[in-house]
């Protein structure tokens, strides 16, 4: 049986993720905030180039 990097990979940091949020409450929220921000701010940026190129 063959394992598969693509399901694996996610799985494990899921389980880092989980085990690091139970270790320290506080600092998976700062993370997850950042991580939240990271992603909006990136979104918002690729939507303007998005309009740009389409204008």
């Amino acid at each position: 049986m063959l394992v598969r990097p693509r399901k694996v990979l996610p799985t494990v940091l899921t389980i880092c993720a989980a085990i690091y949020a139970v270790k320290d409450p506080e600092g998976a929220a700062t993370v997850v905030k950042g991580a939240a921000h990271l992603i909006m701010s990136v979104s918002e940026s690729l939507a303007r180039f998005v309009h740009t190129v389409n204008s």
